[in-house]
């Protein structure tokens, strides 16, 4: 009930701000840059009841969705052996992809832990190449990012 006045209400605002020839109150609802909410002003509360509206919706998709679904509910059903087969499945895909990592060749050029001096810190840090052997983040790659 509430939802459906707010939507409403940003209707009747939209349907008004168009109707006068100036959309700006429609533009600025649809900025992702939105300034604080000015309660004296009509692109403002546009721009708050337009918002208020689309979380509106968003709620009653979810309660439809919820508590009258397109398809009866069924009982469930558990077959062990297909859990058992399936599990074993994903273990043997798993074993079969696993590859060996190059063993740290790929290490930083200038040790990020050394004490830093002024040359240094003119100097980039040589960054190891990028091997398919590590694909997965080590912890070289996330101290980097870390700056340590």
């Amino acid at each position: 009930m509430l939802f459906g006045t707010i939507i409403f209400a940003a209707v009747g605002l939209a349907a008004r701000t168009w109707l006068a020839g100036d959309p700006r109150a429609i533009h600025a609802a649809f900025d992702p840059f939105a300034k604080p909410l000015d309660a004296s002003s009509y692109t403002s509360m546009y721009t708050l009841l337009h918002h208020l509206s689309v979380f509106g919706v968003i709620l009653l998709f979810a309660y439809i969705c919820e508590n009258h679904p397109p398809y009866a509910h069924s009982d469930k059903s558990y077959d062990r052996d297909e859990f058992f087969f399936l599990t074993a499945l994903l273990f043997v895909v798993s074993a079969y992809t696993v590859h060996r990592n190059d063993g740290g060749k790929g290490k930083l050029q200038n040790s990020p832990r050394k004490e830093k001096d002024e040359d240094s810190k003119k100097r980039p840090l040589k960054v190891a190449s990028v091997n398919p052997a590590n694909e997965v983040l080590n912890r070289d790659q996330t101290e980097e990012w870390k700056g340590w």
